[in-house]
């Protein structure tokens, strides 16, 4: 029975499980209030900062009634340039066909720091998962290594290129 008990309490506190939800620190400044973007109805959201406009929601999950539905879908960072260049080649998204993996840089930009699981606004990024994020930056010392920024806290890793994580797309606003 005692051990029933610890297995049950181990699965509450799974991170990124739906029982857990997005802790910020509401005393902090938020590095991504709401009032930098601007939304728009077809699903993206321009960031009047950055100039970027962003897909609100991760590659495989679809904007429908002010949210993001379905699953987010992982690719190996190799595999996300194939899919990328059938996007924009197919018609793109919301009228767009210059859709590209963003870089660290502009990746890290969207990332909430007084927030943990997700580390986003999620008003602006509804239902992000709290997992990593692939950028177009690559790493300079290792061949298979691409940079990515894990929502669950924010923070950026070097990842294997063949290790499939979650996209969110970008393009230069105009």
């Amino acid at each position: 029975m005692h051990s029933r008990k610890l297995f049950l309490a181990a699965l509450l506190v799974v991170p990124g499980s739906p029982l857990m939800a997005q802790d910020c620190h509401p005393k902090t400044y938020p590095s991504t209030p709401a009032e930098q973007f601007k939304a728009h109805a077809n699903g993206t959201v321009t960031d009047t900062k950055t100039k970027l406009t962003w897909m609100r929601c991760s590659i495989g999950m679809h904007w429908k009634e002010e949210t993001c539905v379905d699953v987010a879908a992982k690719y190996e960072w190799k595999d996300a340039a194939r899919f990328i260049k059938r996007l924009n080649g197919d018609g793109g998204y919301a009228g767009y066909s210059d859709w590209r993996l963003p870089t660290l840089k502009e990746l890290e930009s969207i990332v909430e720091h007084r927030c943990i699981n997700p580390a986003i606004n999620q008003e602006i990024f509804p239902a992000t998962p709290p997992t990593g994020f692939w950028s177009s930056t690559r790493d300079e010392d290792y061949e298979k290594g691409a940079w990515l920024v894990f929502f669950l806290h924010g923070k950026s890793y070097m990842g294997n290129a063949q290790q499939a994580w979650k996209l969110r797309l970008v393009r230069d606003a105009r």
